[in-house]
C-alpha cells in the first residue's frame, strides 16, 4: 500500500463522527499525514436554520423569505466544525488538520472531495444505528465507497456487552 499522507474524515458532529475523528487524528500521527475534516450540510439544515432565524426575527415562518442565507449558515457550520475540533482534539501536536464545510449531498460531497484533494484514505464512522436504517444506509454507503478514489476505513463502534436481562436465559438443563 503507498504511503498515506492525506486523510479525509467526514463528521456530523455526533457522538460517533466523535470517535472517528479521535481515530483518524491518531492513524493521522501515526502516519505523519495531513487530515481533512469535512462536513457536509445539506438543503435541509439551510431551510431548519432559516425557519429558525424568521422565528428569532419574529417573522412567522411558513412565510419563507426567498433566499436562504446559505452563506451565513456555512458560517455557523465552519464554527461548529472548528469548535467541535477543538473539543474532541485535545493535544493535536504537530499534526496538520483542515477543516472544510461544504452544502450538498452527503455521499457525492466525500467523493468530490476525496477526488478535488488527492485523498490517500478515508476514514468513516459508523454510527450506532437500529437494524433496519442501518442496512437501508449500507446501500448508500457501499455505493459510496465503490465510487472513491482511495481505501477506505470503517470505524465501526464498540457495542456494550449482550444484554442479559431477560431476554437470553441460561438453561436449565445446560451443564454447569
Amino acid at each position: 500500500m503507498p504511503e498515506v499522507q492525506k486523510i479525509l474524515i467526514p463528521v456530523n458532529f455526533s457522538e460517533d463522527s466523535a470517535d472517528g475523528l479521535k481515530y483518524a487524528v491518531s492513524l493521522a500521527k501515526e502516519t505523519q499525514a495531513e487530515l481533512l475534516v469535512l462536513h457536509v450540510a445539506q438543503k435541509k439544515e439551510a431551510e431548519t436554520f432559516l425557519d429558525f432565524l424568521a422565528v428569532m426575527e419574529g417573522l412567522p415562518a411558513l412565510n419563507r423569505p426567498a433566499g436562504i442565507p446559505l452563506d451565513r449558515l456555512l458560517r455557523e457550520k465552519a464554527l461548529d466544525l472548528y469548535r467541535f475540533i477543538e473539543e474532541v482534539v485535545r493535544n493535536p501536536g504537530r499534526l496538520k488538520i483542515s477543516r472544510r464545510v461544504v452544502l450538498g449531498n452527503k455521499e457525492d460531497k466525500i467523493v468530490e472531495v476525496a477526488n478535488t484533494e488527492r485523498i490517500d484514505l478515508v476514514v468513516l464512522a459508523d454510527g450506532k444505528k437500529p437494524f433496519f436504517p442501518r442496512l437501508m444506509a449500507r446501500g448508500k454507503l457501499l455505493k459510496m465507497i465503490s465510487t472513491l478514489p482511495c481505501p477506505v476505513l470503517l470505524k465501526l463502534p464498540v457495542f456494550e456487552s449482550w444484554p442479559h436481562s431477560g431476554i437470553i436465559r441460561r438453561s436449565a438443563y445446560a451443564r454447569s
